[in-house]
């Protein structure tokens, strides 16, 4: 039986084809020459690359009424009406870019439709930036008698009423319209001679009822839940990772619609963890009114403590803000506010500094 001939070594010294073929070859050569494995790890990690880059959720941003406007089942003037929407309503756009000239949006109510642009002013969702790792400083000390808890039993005195008096002219004790009710809550002026020092989750977790944004609209039993709670003089340490002025769009009912520099308030985002972000926080407002007897209280100074692991106590009256649902999950935890502010201190330097001695 003849046996197969020994494999015999070749070596190429010259081949002869045409340029255009030669490109292929070489490509298929080259591609050979790269060890499997490696070669597997290259496709893996290009794959990888192509869905991280392209499965991202984008964020949503905000948009706030500019005029009357129509919630459209699609981006069409034929298109029936869902409900009017009307200035200050927000809602959340869900894609910046329009469509027909309307924007997909979802309302407060959680509806979906269609608005048209030029009713709507965009407000870019911009992310905070995250807090650093927090250092090991000096703890500010608490009061011995904090709580976790409020009580329905302590003290909600009437609120008092004042005019306020801008450079756009005067405001009175419920603004314009709107939620009055809630309106003369947030107008009110009057200072309280003590202050519950309780948790920051002792109001980020107090409960409220699911209802409309007015509470015009509410029942009693709604009404009824927060009433134990509403208007109690509270003092909470958090930390600061957000601070708006609301002087964008058509400006808001409870300031009469002014939206001078110094005559709106300012939605400050207060969290109870370094870290956590706007989405987790309580918010907590300065007033026009407020403001005018201190001077010191602006952005500028409060720069320092704003996205920082030192932390700020701020004192001032409990409120349910019943206008901002669709706030919730975004800019908010919860409905329940500090509203308004009436007093900013913070920690510097190992202990507590009023802001308007700063």
């Amino acid at each position: 039986m003849n046996e197969a001939p020994s494999p015999q070594r070749v070596v190429v010294t010259d081949v002869r084809m045409p340029f255009w073929s030669m490109v292929p070859f070489m490509v298929k050569w080259a591609i050979a020459a790269i060890p499997r494995l490696a070669w597997r790890r290259r496709c893996i990690l290009v794959l990888l690359a192509i869905s991280l880059g392209t499965a991202g959720p984008s964020l949503a941003t905000e948009g706030a009424l500019t005029r009357n406007a129509n919630l459209r089942r699609d981006p069409s003037t034929a298109s029936p009406p869902l409900r009017r929407l009307a200035p200050p309503d927000e809602v959340e756009v869900i894609d910046p870019k329009p469509v027909n000239g309307y924007y997909h949006v979802r309302d407060e109510d959680n509806e979906q439709g269609w608005v048209w642009h030029g009713s709507l002013r965009i407000v870019p969702d911009v992310e905070s930036p995250v807090p650093a790792a927090p250092k090991v400083l000096a703890s500010p000390v608490g009061p011995a008698d904090i709580t976790s808890s409020i009580s329905p039993d302590w003290d909600k005195p009437d609120p008092n009423r004042t005019t306020f008096e801008g450079a756009d002219g005067s405001c009175g004790p419920t603004g314009d319209g709107g939620d009055t009710e809630t309106n003369r809550r947030k107008n009110r002026t009057d200072i309280s001679g003590s202050y519950h020092d309780v948790t920051w989750d002792a109001v980020a977790s107090l409960d409220y009822p699911v209802a409309p944004k007015s509470r015009a609209s509410w029942t009693p039993a709604q009404l009824a839940q927060i009433a134990p709670y509403e208007g109690t003089a509270l003092r909470v340490v958090g930390y600061l990772v957000a601070l708006k002025p609301q002087k964008g769009g058509s400006g808001e009912s409870t300031n009469c619609h002014f939206t001078n520099d110094t005559e709106v308030d300012w939605h400050i985002a207060l969290v109870g963890q370094v870290g956590d972000g706007e989405k987790d926080a309580v918010v907590v407002e300065t007033t026009p009114r407020i403001r005018q007897s201190h001077s010191h209280w602006t952005p500028q100074a409060l720069r320092p403590w704003l996205n920082a692991d030192t932390p700020v106590r701020i004192s001032g009256w409990l409120l349910l803000d019943p206008e901002h649902r669709n706030h919730l999950k975004r800019y908010r935890s919860t409905l329940w506010e500090i509203h308004p502010i009436t007093k900013i201190e913070v920690f510097q330097s190992g202990e507590w500094k009023d802001l308007d001695k700063e």
